[in-house]
């Protein structure tokens, strides 16, 4: 009995700790065109911004996104793991790649671009859990 509940408590904060990372913001409308950032100096569908009922910017799809991310910016994300020791990028460790991406000191030029880029990328990326 007291295993069950031992399990039982474990499920529901595990539950509490996964979906509050999950909800996302609900897009109500379109982000104006001139405002709108364009990642990888392209106009990629996956990058689609619109905005939530705070006025404030985020992806049409978020995992879309995350991942069209991970593809342009291959050499940002791999230089900020190796620099910082961060754990493989996924929907849930996000947050110190937003935090270290600006801050690369290593690798080249263009991985320190992607870096800036993956810190934008994810000012955006972080409204949508709000």
């Amino acid at each position: 009995m007291k295993k069950r509940f031992i399990l039982l408590l474990i499920i529901v904060f595990a539950i509490i700790w996964i979906y509050p990372k999950n909800s996302k913001s609900i897009v109500v409308g379109e982000y104006k065109e001139e405002l709108a950032l364009s990642f990888n100096n392209s106009v990629n569908e996956a990058y689609a911004i619109g905005i939530n009922k705070d006025n404030m910017p985020i992806f049409k799809d978020h995992k879309r996104a995350l991942s069209q991310a991970q593809k342009d910016y291959k050499e940002g994300f791999k230089a900020i793991r190796k620099e910082f020791k961060l754990l493989p990028l996924n929907r849930f460790n996000w947050e110190p790649y937003k935090t270290y991406g600006w801050q690369l000191t290593t690798g080249s030029e263009k991985a320190k671009e992607q870096g800036r880029m993956i810190s934008n990328f994810f000012d955006i990326y972080e409204n949508s859990f709000k």
